[in-house]
């Protein structure tokens, strides 16, 4: 019953690690894609008053102890300030399960490693590698606006709040699709390097084992010919 609950726990810390640390990475790099994306041209600022500004969103979304927004050179609408919330909520909801179950996922890790029975995960590992390909493909088929629809619908259903006007809410103006298509590209790069290197760990320790039974089968025969 534990294995089977760690064999669950595990993944779903592996994937709030991989959303967590994209959360971060996208908002170091949105200093350089100030220039990149040449945001610059749809707002009245400098990159330094832009930057500033963006790191109070970024603040508010992903501390606790930040209630409120309040950009000095943007303002936001109700339903602006309720879709950032709800971004809030699940991005704490990201940070809370990477503190909670980074206990039981890495020693669970640690200890199937070091047993040298990872590799009964390899099907398991290779499957959550294979997933976000899958989607990948489908996003490119859709195309990234569509997709972008689609995800936003499936984690907001029912809900519209996501669909800023960019006289109510200019924030979207320095958010362009670009920006979150990186996103996505850092997400992808993250949570499939650590899922392809798990697997690679698996499947290396599936044969270790595999080698290690059949060398076993084969003396274990050798000697009970050698007492006949």
């Amino acid at each position: 019953m534990r294995t089977k609950i760690e064999a669950v726990l595990t993944p779903i810390w592996l994937l709030a690690l991989s959303i967590l640390v994209t959360i971060y990475l996208a908002w170091g790099f949105y200093y350089f894609d100030i220039d990149w994306m040449h945001l610059l041209n749809y707002v009245i600022l400098g990159k330094t008053e832009l930057w500033h500004n963006f790191n109070i969103l970024m603040q508010y979304l992903t501390f606790p102890w930040v209630g409120h927004l309040s950009m000095p050179d943007f303002t936001s609408s109700e339903s602006g300030l309720k879709h950032f919330h709800d971004v809030k909520w699940l991005f704490h909801l990201v940070q809370g399960l990477v503190i909670l179950l980074v206990y039981p996922a890495v020693t669970s890790l640690w200890r199937n490693v070091k047993k040298g029975s990872f590799g009964l995960y390899v099907k398991l590992y290779m499957s959550l590698a294979f997933l976000p390909v899958l989607i990948g493909v489908v996003g490119l088929f859709l195309g990234f606006d569509e997709f972008f629809t689609l995800f936003h619908e499936a984690l907001f259903p029912g809900d519209s709040s996501w669909l800023f006007n960019p006289i109510l809410d200019p924030i979207i103006n320095v958010l362009p699709e670009e920006y979150f298509l990186q996103c996505f590209v850092i997400f992808f790069i993250i949570y499939e390097g650590i899922m392809v290197s798990l697997t690679w760990l698996a499947r290396k320790q599936l044969k270790m084992y595999l080698k290690n039974d059949f060398s076993n089968r084969f003396w274990n025969r050798a000697d009970a010919t050698d007492r006949i």
